[in-house]
């Protein structure tokens, strides 16, 4: 055996060599879902994982790799967040598919039972069985409002909480949530009692404010002694900035009803800037930096401004428990004992949520005898001063998202999540020092969930991206000491005895002194060998190791040093330990090297190995250089190529270790150009060459060597001669025949370099590389030119005679060398055409065409014309390219091609016009049009080009219309089309599209589109998109689509393609497209399809089947029986009806047929649907036998019958010539009438559209008079009210107004109560003596009461008006909100009231003030009587001055009348004095005097009476300007009147219905009149007196012809006026109100839960709530929002306008006739339109996107902020008391009968408040 040398190396520090292992995780991923929540089995033996995700929940076995046990599907669900459960079509039909996501996972420890709840069906919980996922332990069947625990937005936080309550066996779950609806945010809920999961009989926080301001954003709830934790964040609205900020509320565990809850604000704070960290990501209870106590964890996020969204700047703060209770528990003693002051001053602690309670002064003993409060407790508390934290660890790199703790060993380890997937590992130590020690990428760019839990024993943390689970230290990653101290890793420390990286508890000895070195204690050090004896040694000797710290060994223990496998003795010393190498004998055949380790065991002692006894050949890189420098005494074999141990080589020469010098290569000498098929030297020169030379004896006497040469694709040997030349060597390379390379190639020489740096790990690389250059001269030059235009220092010269030529090199020419280039050759053009003005792009391939550009300059010639080369397109030899206009080409060598130049010309296109987006398919005529290259030929419509197909084009987009020019260039040549232009038009647009519907299969439905421009499209298509795709049915008809019934539930996408323009349906069809299931018809003879159906003459066809009407129109339908029609009268969804021809059609085809074949089948076309039903016979009836006497009979009775009816014709002919006489003479009548009353509006509109104009200019600086919404309430609120509520104030004595106020706001917070509320209402409509009277005052009374809480008095509403669809739903629903009869109804006027005032202010009021002024203005142009209140200009016949009173206009200078009183005149000089301000603001009319100044005769005093009244017997007539002969332009002023005459000195509103003037004024027996007597009105009583009701006598009477006409010509003038306000009011055009949209939303509902469906009952509902409850209202009283004055004939008119919006807004049709009132009459021909419009606004309100709880609460709250200064409910909540108090004992009564009022101490809490407003004494 051949003996090896071996030299030893030793490696202390193996650690360096120690490869990197990755460790693989348990992990489970999901694509198709979003993990949400994470929860272990309680019983860490099982092991199980549950995991909640959107749409799934999971079961993992977390002991077997998170392997998947069970998995459930949630979601997605049928369900909307407008929907309660249980979900249907018919109570939901807006429901949509929606995801489930998992808002709470929980498990019951006790029952063994895990609590999902999801974010559908309002966020409903199940029970289910930890064993199983899929076993449903509990679901809710018919689930009210208190069982809906989650919230029902994926967005939207909720946590809970499973606590088992002290002292009993009863088990219950917190629940925080934030806003969604009117839910609570903290609430318990029973888990082990019924019912289960709802909030009723146990505890919730009740928010007396707005839910919409308190948005809580729950992070998380745990328990701790006796108490529940909250951590939340929201914002902070007693703030100005109104920041979110974060919070901790506690409450008792025991406390019912959360009188014990408190909550104060957390700061966490940079302890280096002012950087505060606002917003709470994640928190976990544990032990801190510190072993005093449990710490609170919390990671927090800073902020700026008022959003939610934490940037990335995080931190750690960590607050001490005990100190948080000690916090919380002041805040409580103060609000108990101190009135929340600090030292009677400073307020720090209060009661929050807006709830009418205040800290209170309690007796000291109330902190012990109620530690968790009680009723008489204030409740909730909250702090103002804020519990602050430090940071003790930030970030900026990624925002925190989780946070766990964990404790061993005494040390407090956290580990924190991040939104970049990276879980950071912090010690926190005792002295407070914190250090991340490791950072772990988990999964890039994926955030940690908050729910980052440990297992029970606290080994391994779960991590939720995509599932992870991992340990809490990967100490076995470390595979040696100093690895495993430098991670100073807590949980981690070496394992000294057993060599290995663990934890503490993972060692056998790890408790005993030195056998445990701790990671993170930097003092700890790895043993290692100090100090070695010897450093190279050989077998056999011994080596004494300086090892310092060495563990102590038991007795039966000792130390052994291993070579490999065999094992040495280790003699123990007191620094160390001596081994001693093997004989060579026992060790195994060494190829790479040995390890040589000591051991004890059978374990690995300490981490030194000793790296031996390393092979030359098999360590040292093949190179001599790094050989022979080597420090092992390796030698180099020059021509083995080895590096071996051996002193010398079996062959050749060989270089000794540091001894010799390698051979190197410097340079090639000479040329490295090699051309093929010659003999060629080539010398290298470099050192130490000649050790390459071996004698060897040969015929040549010279010594060769073969060496390896690559060049191309061939590897061969070539041989080369070497001679000897000093330090040089010279190879003759043999030739090399027939190779012909592509290019010229490099043949690489692999020999070493000199002065070349060794790489240790390759035999050579590039830098070692000598190369020479092969070429071929004769590879692509295969002519002339290219030969000679090859480089020069190749040699390439033409050889050869005129037969055969070729490129070689110089010296291979054996043949005469060419000097000159063969004559040019032309093998072809391209074009061979070109237009006559030239231009054209010409090529010319051949061969010889030069060596350059220059060389043919000018030898193309066209026609004797020279060509101009473009030298930039210039090959040399093969092609060139000319511009030429020529008609033949002539070459130098006389060659002759054919060039054809034409003058082609442009003659016609089509079409002549197309849409300026492009696309239109143009096709030009002309001559010779083919000329040129094609690629040259382009089209330009008015500049812009078009795509051509041999001069068929389709056109671009312009960027204008109108009329365009057409060129075709040809080259540089152009082409211009005379006479006739293209016409860009405006883009083709569809408007419309319908139906929307069409069957799966086969199709056929015709889609009607409408638009515009649509004629210029040229090739219209519709294109259908099925997604998921479906494959369409085989056996498909061409030109159909089928599909089968999985594409029902794909989605459809329909576009119309017009040309290069494409429509969605969805877009322009108002809704997306859909394919309904195919109808289906049965058998006209269902007994038995085989046999004829009899049809009986006259009578309608009757077929049966399903689907019919889903998507086909009944004039769609095709049905014929035979070749003759049945015309289809309707269709219904199972029905159609048709009516054939009255004789029996005759069957479609010629030939004959016998039997059934014979009749004539009937047949059903549906789009491409064809049915066949079975064959029709008609029943033809015998001719019976009739006596001929009988017929005799007949005859002469119809004969008398004749004549009879002959005479009575006669007798009419000539009655209705007569008639027909009359009716033209008063046709004509009419018909001048009708031009007197048209030429009358004319006018009439004209003045008053003038006048209306000015007042529009003096609207602009003074603006509309709108009332204040104070003003407007109480008017609203309490019409008939002398002094409403809102303007007094609290009438108590004053040393009892106190105790009343506390007493008032109690009520408040009873009010707030649902229950009491309901009960209050229902218990008093309930009485007898409460009148309908009392029942509008209550609820306007609640409505202030509540003002400030409108989301709650919305709640309310709903639930009242509930129960009144379900009373009028049991008798007659279409009466429902027709009266104001019950408290609701009143309620829902005020609420409509409240919610419109904006839009009359911002829309509608402009409109409305218009026609009111149009109205006044109108009505005050003619006379109007001051006693009966009638005018000459009115709208109401009731009010229409009949007789005809003289008059003129004077102006003094307002515009008044000579008959007009002189209050009349005083209030129209008022009018025009003071126009520029309100009504109020202006003098009363009664506290001036009108004052004529007539110059020379002095200033008198005008008045109604005086002593120059005309009085005849017993009437008195009222003075007139006429009277006091006032002329025009006479000077008259208003000059106040003393006080003793001053009736009124202000304009307080007075309500009720204006009088006339002086109506009833009778003193002494005379009776007043102005322009007409009331003669009439004597006899009618005096309630009736000018009343506008009047249905009697006064309708009875006619009205002559020229009075009726005034009506007319007043409604014509103010026709535009009532247009404007009806549009402004049903107008769709601009945001229809929220609470319009919502309320009707929520009748349909109503309508939809109680099983309406009368369309015209909806109408009803919707019409009696909205334009009769509110806008006739105000229709009907301007001054409910104007500050206007009204008068008797202004309402008048206003009446018959609101009475004719109000017959508009009804289904119904009045059928008008000759006793139908005349206001009715005047606007019949106009009601039909407005009916139009009002149908149109309901179902445009239909058609609008719903409006959601949230968007109006928020509406409503933002009400409550704006009014909240204008409404004062102290005297409105005194004034309910007076009520509460008149039925005191039913109100007690009704509450004490009601189970859940008395386990709420209503009853109890009303006698309280009884106590306190008036000192009643109670059973207290």
């Amino acid at each position: 055996m051949t003996t090896l040398s071996f030299c030893l190396v030793v490696f202390v520090l193996l650690f360096i060599l120690a490869s990197v292992h990755a460790h693989s995780y348990p992990k489970f991923s999901r694509n198709d879902t979003e993990f949400q929540h994470l929860v272990l089995h309680p019983n860490p033996a099982v092991g199980t994982v549950y995991l909640g995700a959107r749409n799934h929940l999971f079961q993992l076995d977390g002991l077997d790799g998170l392997r998947l046990e069970q998995e459930e599907t949630t979601g997605p669900v049928s369900d909307n967040k407008e929907c309660l459960p249980p979900v249907i079509e018919s109570n939901c039909p807006q429901a949509r598919r929606t995801s489930n996501h998992n808002k709470l996972l929980l498990v019951d420890p006790k029952a063994l039972e895990l609590i999902t709840c999801g974010s559908v069906y309002q966020g409903l919980c199940q029970k289910r069985s930890l064993g199983s996922i899929k076993e449903v332990l509990f679901s809710t069947e018919s689930p009210v409002d208190t069982q809906y625990v989650a919230a029902n937005d994926p967005s939207v936080s909720t946590i809970g909480l499973v606590v088992r309550v002290p002292g009993g066996e009863r088990t219950v779950m917190y629940v925080g949530r934030g806003y969604t609806a009117n839910h609570p945010p903290i609430s318990t809920r029973h888990l082990s009692s019924k019912p289960i999961f709802s909030y009723e009989e146990t505890a919730k926080l009740v928010i007396a404010g707005r839910l919409s301001e308190y948005d809580h954003n729950f992070v998380t709830a745990f328990t701790r002694h006796s108490y529940v934790y909250f951590l939340f964040y929201r914002r902070d609205i007693r703030s100005v900035s109104r920041d979110y900020r974060t919070y901790m509320a506690r409450v008792c565990l025991e406390d019912t009803s959360y009188y014990s809850y408190v909550e104060i604000p957390l700061v966490c704070r940079s302890p280096f800037s002012p950087v505060k960290y606002n917003i709470l990501q994640a928190a976990q209870v544990g032990q801190g930096t510190g072993q005093q106590g449990e710490n609170l964890l919390g990671v927090f996020s800073t902020r700026t401004g008022s959003t939610n969204s934490p940037l990335d700047s995080s931190a750690l703060c960590v607050f001490p428990l005990d100190e948080l209770d000690k916090h919380i528990d002041s805040t409580r003693d103060l609000c108990y004992t101190q009135n929340g002051l600090v030292d009677g001053r400073e307020e720090v602690a209060y009661i929050e949520y807006e709830v009418k309670s205040s800290c209170a002064s309690l007796p000291l003993n109330t902190l012990n005898a109620y530690p968790c409060g009680s009723d008489h407790t204030p409740s909730p508390m909250a702090s103002k001063i804020p519990l602050e934290a430090k940071a003790v660890w930030q970030t900026s790199a990624a925002r925190l998202t989780a946070v766990a703790v964990s404790v061993r060993e005494g040390h407090s380890i956290a580990f924190l999540g991040d939104a970049k997937g990276i879980l950071h590992k912090v010690y926190l130590g005792k002295n407070g020092a914190v250090e991340v020690y490791a950072n772990s990428t988990i999964q890039p760019n994926s955030p940690i969930h908050s729910d980052l839990l440990l297992d029970d024993q606290g080994s391994h943390i779960y991590i939720m991206t995509k599932n992870t689970k991992r340990p809490v230290a990967e100490c076995g990653d470390h595979l040696d000491c100093l690895s495993c101290l430098s991670a100073r890793d807590p949980y981690c420390g070496w394992c000294v005895l057993e060599g290995r990286c663990g934890q503490r508890w993972e060692c056998q000895r790890g408790s005993l002194q030195g056998q445990w070195l701790w990671s993170f204690n930097q003092t700890q050090q790895c043993l290692s060998i100090q100090r070695l004896s010897l450093y190279n040694i050989s077998r056999g000797e011994k080596i004494a190791l300086s090892v310092e710290g060495l563990p102590s060994l038991q007795q039966d223990e000792a130390y052994s040093c291993f070579f490999q496998d065999t094992e040495t003795p280790a003699l123990l010393t007191t620094t160390g330990v001596i081994c001693s190498t093997p004989d060579a004998s026992s060790l195994p055949p060494i190829s790479q090297g040995d390890v040589f380790t000591m051991r004890f065991n059978r374990f690995a002692l300490f981490g030194v190995e000793i790296l031996i006894l390393i092979s030359c050949s098999t360590c040292i890189p093949a190179r001599c250089q790094g050989c022979v420098s080597s420090r092992w005494g390796c030698n180099w074999c020059i021509h083995e190529h080895v590096c071996t141990h051996k002193h010398t080589c079996s062959q050749g020469v060989t270089v000794h270790n540091r001894h010799q010098e390698c051979p190197c290569v410097e340079r090639i000498q000479d040329s490295s150009l090699l051309p093929v098929n010659v003999e060629r030297k080539i010398t290298l020169v470099g050192q130490h060459l000649h050790l390459f030379q071996v004698k060897r004896k040969d015929t040549t006497s010279k010594n060769s060597h073969n060496i390896p040469v690559h060049f191309g694709s061939m590897l061969q040997d070539i041989i080369f001669f070497l001679f000897k030349k000093g330090e040089n060597i010279t190879y003759v390379l043999k030739e090399i025949a027939n190779y012909k390379p592509k290019r010229a190639m490099f043949l690489l020489l692999f020999v070493l370099l000199c002065n070349h740096p060794i790489n240790p790990i390759l035999s050579f690389s590039l830098s070692s590389i000598v190369s020479v250059t092969l070429f071929n001269c004769s590879v692509g030059r295969s002519d002339c030119s290219r030969c000679r235009t090859a480089d020069p220092k190749y040699g390439c010269v033409w050889c050869g005679g005129a037969s055969s030529s070729s490129c070689v090199y110089r010296d291979s020419c054996a043949d005469e060398i060419k000097h000159t280039c063969p004559a040019p050759v032309i093998h072809f053009l391209d074009p061979l055409s070109g237009p006559i003005e030239g231009g054209t792009v010409v090529t010319i391939s051949g061969s010889n065409l030069g060596q350059r550009a220059e060389d043919i300059e000018s030898s193309v010639t066209v026609a004797n014309v020279p060509c101009t080369v473009i030298h930039s397109r210039y090959e040399v030899s093969s092609r060139q390219a000319v511009c030429t206009t020529p008609h033949t080409l002539l070459a130098s060598s006389k060659q002759r091609i054919h060039f054809y130049i034409y003058n082609n010309f442009l003659s016609s296109i089509f079409p002549l016009r197309g849409p300026k987006a492009g696309g239109s398919s143009l096709t030009i005529r002309g001559r010779k049009l083919r000329t040129g290259h094609p690629s040259e030929v382009g089209v330009l419509i008015g500049g812009v080009p078009c795509t051509e197909d041999q001069i068929k084009c389709l056109t671009r987009g312009s960027n204008r219309t109108g009329e365009h020019s057409i060129m075709v260039r040809f080259g540089g040549a152009e082409r211009h089309l005379q006479g006739l232009v293209y016409h860009y038009t405006p883009n083709p647009n569809i408007t419309r599209a319908a139906p929307s519907k069409s069957f799966l299969r086969y199709g056929g439905r015709i889609i009607k589109v409408e638009g515009h421009n649509l004629d210029v499209v040229q090739e219209p298509k519709m294109r259908v998109t099925l997604s998921p795709r479906i494959v369409p049915e085989a056996n498909c008809p061409e030109g159909t689509l089928c599909m089968g019934s999985e594409a029902k539930g794909a989605r459809v996408k329909v576009h119309f393609l017009l040309d290069s323009l494409h429509f969605d349906f969805s877009i322009v069809g108002g809704e997306t497209f859909s394919y309904e299931p195919n109808p289906k018809l049965f058998a006209l003879n269902t007994n038995d399809p085989n046999k004829p159906y009899h049809h009986k003459p006259g009578s309608i066809i009757s077929v049966e089947g399903e689907n019919l009407d889903l998507a086909m129109y009944k004039h769609e339908v095709e049905a014929r029986i035979g070749g003759g029609l049945c015309v289809v009268k309707t269709l219904t969804h199972n029905h159609l009806y048709c009516e054939p021809t009255a004789q029996q059609p005759s069957i479609t085809t010629n030939r004959k047929h016998d039997g059934m074949e014979s009749l004539p089948e009937f047949t059903v076309k549906m789009g491409n649907l064809n049915f066949s039903l079975g064959r029709v016979q008609y029943d033809i009836q015998a001719q019976s036998t009739f006596p001929l006497e009988a017929q005799v009979g007949v005859g002469v009775g119809a004969s008398i019958v004749a004549l009879i009816v002959l005479i009575i014709v006669l007798i009419y002919r000539r009655k209705s010539k007569q008639a027909m006489r009359d009716y033209k003479k008063v046709q004509i009548q009419l018909e001048n009438l009708e031009t007197s009353v048209r030429d009358r509006c004319k006018k009439e509109f004209t003045d008053l559209m003038t006048e209306m104009m000015d007042m529009s200019s003096d609207l602009v600086g003074s603006g509309i008079p709108f009332l204040d919404y104070r003003a407007f309430a109480e008017r609203i609120f309490f019409p008939g009210h002398q002094e409403s509520p809102l303007r007094r104030d609290l009438d108590v004595p004053e040393s009892r107004r106190q105790t009343v106020e506390q007493g008032l706001v109690q009520l408040s917070n009873l009010l707030n109560s649902k229950l009491f509320l309901t009960k209050f209402i229902h218990t008093l409509e309930a009485q007898r003596t409460f009148s309908p009277r009392d029942r509008a005052y209550v609820a306007s009374l609640l409505t202030v009461a509540l003002h400030g809480k409108l989301e709650y008095f919305t709640d309310i509403l709903k639930t009242l008006l509930n129960d009144l669809v379900e009373q009028y739903v049991a008798k007659n629903p279409k009466l429902m909100l027709r009266r104001t009869e019950s408290v609701v109804e009143k309620l829902l006027t005020n609420w409509m009231s409240i919610c419109l005032y904006t839009f009359l202010r911002e829309s509608a009021g402009e409109s409305f003030y218009m026609l009111f002024r149009a109205i006044k203005h109108q009505v005050d142009k003619g006379p109007v009587d001051a006693v009966t209140g009638k005018a000459k200009y009115t709208l109401n016949d009731n009010r229409l001055l009949r007789e005809d009173v003289e008059y003129r206009t004077l102006t003094v200078p307002a515009k008044v009348l000579d008959c007009d009183t002189i209050t009349q005149v005083k209030e129209k000089v008022l009018e025009q004095s003071w126009k520029g301000m309100s009504f109020s603001q202006r003098p009363h009319v009664d506290s001036l005097h009108l004052e004529w100044r007539a110059g020379v005769a002095g200033h008198l005093i005008l008045s109604d009476e005086d002593l120059t009244s005309v009085v005849q017997g017993s009437w008195k007539r009222l003075n007139t300007l006429q009277h006091y002969k006032v002329p025009d332009g006479a000077t008259v002023a208003l000059v106040p009147r003393s006080n003793k005459h001053h009736l009124h000195d202000s304009h307080d509103y007075m309500p009720g219905e204006k009088t006339p003037m002086l109506d009833d004024g009778e003193e002494g027996g005379v009776r007043l009149w102005h322009l007409v007597k009331a003669s009439d009105e004597s006899e009618l009583p005096k309630h009736r007196r000018g009343s506008m009701r009047e249905k009697g006598g006064e309708r009875a009477k006619a009205i002559p012809e020229i009075y009726l006409t005034r009506l007319l010509s007043m409604k014509g003038t103010l026709q535009k006026f009532v247009d404007d306000l009806f549009t402004a009011i049903l107008s769709t055009s601009r945001p229809v109100p929220l609470a319009v949209k919502y309320f009707f939303d929520l009748l349909d509902e109503q309508a939809l839960q109680h099983g309406i469906t009368d369309p015209e009952t909806i109408h009803i509902w919707k019409t009696n709530s909205l334009p009769l409850r509110f806008w006739i209202n105000i229709l009907k009283n301007p001054q409910f929002i104007f500050d206007v004055q009204t008068s008797d004939h202004v309402d008048a008119v206003l009446s018959v306008i609101a009475q004719t919006f109000m017959d508009s807004c009804t289904i119904a049709d009045h059928k008008l006739g000759r006793d139908s009132p005349i206001n009715k009459l005047l606007y019949a021909r106009d009601i039909p339109r407005y009916k139009q419009m009002v149908e149109r606004y309901y179902a445009d309100i239909k058609q609008t996107i719903s409006a959601s709880d949230q968007e109006m609460n928020s509406a409503l709250a933002e009400l409550s902020r704006n009014y909240a200064a204008e409404v004062n409910c102290h005297v409105a909540l005194h004034e309910l008391y007076k009520y509460i108090n008149k039925y005191y004992d039913q109100i007690i009564t009704a509450l004490e009968e009601d189970a859940t009022a008395q386990k709420m101490q209503l009853g109890y809490r009303l006698q309280q408040i009884a106590a306190a407003v008036e000192n009643k004494v109670t059973d207290l």
